[in-house]
């Protein structure tokens, strides 16, 4: 009798062995940020230290609804017509394999400020929840400043390898 208890609840565990997975996609935003911090900021140092932000889950006001590609060695056509964001629906299974927070245990505290929310002084850092484009996956990673600022397009496969990646900036003018 207790080998068929113990049967039967292998039985299930077997059965719904998809269910106790991780997702589907890698966690793209983490992957992103740890390129910027490991390889752009070698190359292209911010001058001070920049607030990085602990939750994804920022003030909406801040959200690109773009992938700036113009720099990107396969371009996408239109500024990205067609380009969405990444269905969470298939990005997490469960609702306790959503990852809204990056994990900075390891980063330079000479380099970073680390802040639970969008507070803080400028430069301000922002990684951007991913973007989908015919299986091209892009997360844009924002320094951002008073009144200027530069895009990191980071172009990954579905494996969460970095394909390409970029930089752009944009200055804003004010008149009085």
């Amino acid at each position: 009798m207790n080998n068929r208890i113990l049967l039967t609840i292998i039985f299930f565990l077997l059965i719904n062995v998809n269910c106790y997975s991780q997702s589907e996609y890698p966690f793209y935003e983490q992957l992103a940020f740890n390129f910027y911090k490991d390889t752009i900021l070698e190359m292209y140092p911010v001058e001070r230290k920049i607030t990085v932000f602990k939750s994804l889950n920022y003030d909406s006001g801040e959200e690109i609804y773009y992938v700036p590609s113009e720099c990107l060695k396969t371009k996408l056509p239109n500024y990205g017509k067609n380009i969405e964001k990444l269905e969470y629906s298939k990005y997490w299974r469960r609702f306790e394999d959503m990852r809204l927070d990056l994990d900075l245990t390891n980063i330079d505290k000479k380099k970073f400020k680390i802040r639970k929310f969008n507070r803080g002084n400028f430069p301000k850092l922002f990684i951007h929840y991913p973007k989908v484009y015919e299986n091209r996956f892009f997360v844009i990673v924002h320094e951002k400043y008073q009144n200027s600022g530069k895009y990191y397009t980071i172009e990954l496969n579905k494996a969460g390898e970095i394909i390409d990646w970029c930089q752009s900036k944009y200055e804003t003018v004010t008149l009085h």
